[in-house]
């Protein structure tokens, strides 16, 4: 076991690199999992509805495929929330390069002192 092994995480990834990955990842896994489930409700609301066609429409099952539909509109909105959320993580990444470069010239700067 080298002496890198042994530091806590901390002190290998002070700045949280890796936790970030792991945060970025998972909410592009969250996202692809709302993309899919809308997607397997909207061709599942779809199929019932030409059924319904097929058959004849009434008011209540209207009323009903309305509320589907609403409901999918909501997952809509919590996926464009988690769109935003990933163009906050970018900013923070974009600004990550410069901020940390310029911990990285601090640093030398006090060791040659």
């Amino acid at each position: 076991m080298t002496s890198e092994e042994s530091e806590p995480t901390q002190e290998r990834d002070p700045f949280g690199i890796d936790r970030l990955c792991v945060d970025y990842d998972y909410l592009l896994y969250k996202i692809h999992d709302y993309v899919s489930s809308i997607q397997l409700r909207t061709i599942e609301i779809c199929k019932q509805q030409n059924h319904l066609v097929e058959q004849g429409i009434i008011d209540q099952v209207i009323d009903t495929n309305v509320n589907e539909l609403k409901k999918i509109l909501a997952k809509c909105d919590e996926l464009e929330n988690h769109f935003d959320m990933l163009d906050q993580l970018d900013s923070i990444v974009e600004s990550f390069g410069p901020r940390l470069q310029k911990v990285i010239a601090d640093h030398k700067a006090l060791r040659k002192r």
